[in-house]
C-alpha cells in the first residue's frame, strides 16, 4: 500500500532540509531538518534516492511534507525509493535516531515517533543488520550468475560442506564445466566483515581458479570476484550467487 503512494511524490532525495512555515500562528513557527546516514551500508549507493517520510494519522498515511504543528506527535520512517521498501529489520537493517533533536520515544525502532517542538534536526543513521555465521547454511544447490566479459548465464551448482573443515563448501559445477571448485568462508563478526576466498587450485580439466568475494548471511547471497585460467586463455568475471 505505501509503495504505491509514496512512489508519486514528487522530490525524492537522500539529504533533506525542510523547514517549518513561519506566519503568526505559533503553533506553525518552527525550524526542521533532517537527514539519513547510509555510509557504509550495503546501499549506500542509494543515498540520493533514500528520504524521511512522516505520519501525521498515526501511521495511516506517509508523506515528506505533513504539515505539522508544534506539540503534535509524528512517526517517522526511512524510504528506499530505489527499491519502493521502508528500511526495517524485516528487510534486515537497523536504525539508530539517537542522533535527533529531540529525542524520540524509541531511538532504536524501524519508525520513531518524535513531539514536534521549536527547532528539530531529525536523524536517522542506518546500518545493515548482522546475522550469525552458518556455514551449513550455504550448502545445497545453488544459481551463480556469471558477470563479466566473454562470459555469461547461470551455473547451477550443489555445494557440499568439506569432511574437515565445514566453512570450506566444494561446488560441483564451477564455470558451468561440471568440475570441483571449493571456496572457504571466513566466520564475520558484523555486517562488514563477511568475506569468502577462493584460494588458487586446479581443477579436476586442468584449470587454474582463484578469487576473493563476499557474503550476506541475512540475504542469502554472496560474490566470488573470480579467475579462472584454462586452455590458453584468462576469464575474469563475478559469481553471484543466490537460491
Amino acid at each position: 500500500m505505501y509503495k504505491k503512494i509514496l512512489r508519486s511524490a514528487l522530490s525524492i532525495i537522500g539529504f533533506s532540509i525542510l523547514l517549518g512555515a513561519c506566519d503568526r500562528d505559533s503553533e506553525s513557527q518552527y525550524t526542521f531538518t533532517s537527514s539519513v546516514n547510509l555510509l557504509g551500508t550495503s546501499i549506500e549507493k542509494d543515498i540520493q534516492s533514500t528520504q524521511l517520510y512522516f505520519s501525521t494519522d498515526n501511521g495511516k498515511t506517509y508523506s515528506i511534507t505533513p504539515g505539522f504543528k508544534v506539540g503534535q506527535k509524528y512517526i517517522a520512517k526511512v524510504l528506499n525509493n530505489s527499491s519502493g521498501d521502508f528500511l526495517t529489520g524485516k528487510n534486515f537493517f537497523s536504525l539508530d535516531w539517537s542522533a535527533s533533536n529531540p529525542k524520540p520515544e524509541n531511538a532504536s525502532a524501524d519508525s520513531a515517533t518524535f513531539t514536534l517542538a521549536a527547532s528539530n534536526s531529525i536523524v536517522a543513521n542506518v546500518v545493515d543488520k548482522h546475522c550469525i555465521f552458518d556455514p551449513k547454511f550455504w550448502t545445497g544447490v545453488w544459481k551463480g550468475d556469471e558477470v563479466g566479459p566473454g562470459v555469461g548465464g547461470t551455473d547451477t551448482n550443489n555445494f557440499r560442506q568439506d569432511a574437515t573443515d565445514p566453512n570450506k563448501l566444494i561446488m560441483d559445477n564451477y564455470f558451468g564445466d561440471g568440475v570441483d571448485a571449493f571456496i572457504i568462508f571466513k566466520p564475520s563478526t558484523t555486517a562488514y566483515n563477511q568475506t569468502l576466498t577462493m584460494p588458487t587450485q586446479t581443477t579436476s580439466e586442468g584449470g587454474v581458479a582463484s578469487g576473493t568475494g563476499t557474503y550476506d548471511q541475512c540475504r542469502a547471497k554472496y560474490t566470488i570476484n573470480t579467475t579462472y585460467v584454462i586452455g590458453g586463455s584468462t576469464y575474469k568475471w563475478a559469481y553471484n550467487f543466490h537460491k
